[in-house]
């Protein structure tokens, strides 16, 4: 897979999905001493989830308030732009309190919820995309992200980082025949990448373990 050690190359390339795994690795021990240990008042991962938590609050109010705003005046361009803002802050609070609830356990499903959240207020935005797939795979779930996925390249089909990262997702979540058109996808987009022959080598492998495995 390329999400295997010796793989490493690949997997800088997608410099978010590091960050997120380093990340969500901590918070796999942070979840674990969360239940032996318990969690007080002052732990930080408590913290951090109480701040997202009012950051999505004050975001929701804030997108309320401009959805009555342009109903009130639906040919307002500032009432417009303004539910824009609201939307995009509510995107981000949602994404802060996915990475904060997996901080504090990586197994959470609230954790999932929040980053599909923040992904359904912002589908263009890869990153949110990212964020959810490496919380999704640490669950075992990456359906949640090969949808999200899906739909982000159906809007944006020459995206080539797109493609790898649904390869990537897909190949992890076991979708092999989805994992390699994607793959032969972002090839064809960034024939020159600096990955590209990784991923054309990888290609391969995958073809000859599927041919051995249909010969038994």
């Amino acid at each position: 897979m390329l999400f295997d050690g010796t793989k490493n190359k690949i997997l800088v390339k997608a410099v978010a999905i590091l960050a997120m795994v380093a990340f969500l690795g901590f918070g796999l021990v942070a979840g674990g001493l969360a239940v032996s240990g318990g969690c007080g008042a002052n732990d930080p991962a408590q913290l951090a989830i109480d701040d997202a938590n009012t950051a999505v609050s004050t975001a929701t109010a804030k997108q309320a308030a401009a959805v009555k705003a342009q109903k009130a005046s639906p040919g307002s361009g500032q009432a417009r732009k303004d539910l824009a803002a609201a939307r995009a802050d509510l995107a981000s609070a949602q994404g802060q309190l996915a990475s904060a609830l997996a901080s504090l356990n990586a197994t959470d499903p609230k954790a999932v919820a929040a980053a599909e959240a923040a992904v359904g207020l912002s589908p263009n935005d890869l990153t949110a995309i990212q964020s959810l797939a490496t919380i999704a795979i640490a669950q075992n779930n990456g359906a949640a992200a090969l949808s999200a996925l899906a739909k982000y390249t159906a809007r944006n089909p020459n995206d080539a980082q797109a493609f790898l990262l649904w390869g990537q997702v897909a190949e992890q979540a076991g979708q092999t025949n989805q994992a390699i058109l994607a793959y032969q996808r972002f090839v064809q987009l960034a024939p020159d990448d600096s990955l590209a022959p990784d991923v054309r080598t990888h290609l391969k492998d995958m073809a000859k373990a599927a041919a051995k495995a249909s010969t038994g």
